[in-house]
């Protein structure tokens, strides 16, 4: 899946059912996310996928449209690189399930995954 095909996607279910429903549907669907990933390796990558719908939810909460999310410097590639160290993100525990992240600072916001919708 291109990175901006999986923003793309990502923000169109996040503004429709909400970020625990777009992660949902990468695990279920588990595209390939090598070329949204800024460490070698292929198929789907679990951290990533939190990652990229943490982004995602954070900018259209923000009030940002879908083109401005889609080239905020949040979704860049790189951006992972902010809050996890290579050697994390190349992991397979990383690719595996999310893992927390490994640069932030106490005070910055992280990347956590959004609580699971529950019908009563």
């Amino acid at each position: 899946m291109e990175s901006t095909e999986l923003i793309r996607t990502i923000t169109s279910v996040v503004r429709q059912a909400g970020p625990a429903a777009a992660l949902e549907s990468l695990r279920d669907t588990r595209p390939d996310l090598t070329p949204c990933s800024p460490v070698a390796g292929d198929g789907y990558h679990d951290t990533l996928a939190v990652f990229y719908v943490w982004a995602v939810d954070r900018l259209v909460d923000a009030g940002l449209s879908d083109l401005a999310v889609m080239w905020h410097p949040l979704t860049d590639v790189r951006s992972p690189l902010s809050w996890w160290d290579e050697a994390t993100l190349a992991s397979i525990e990383a690719r595996i399930s999310f893992v927390p992240a490994t640069l932030a600072a106490a005070w910055e916001p992280a990347p956590f995954e959004p609580a699971t919708l529950v019908t009563v």
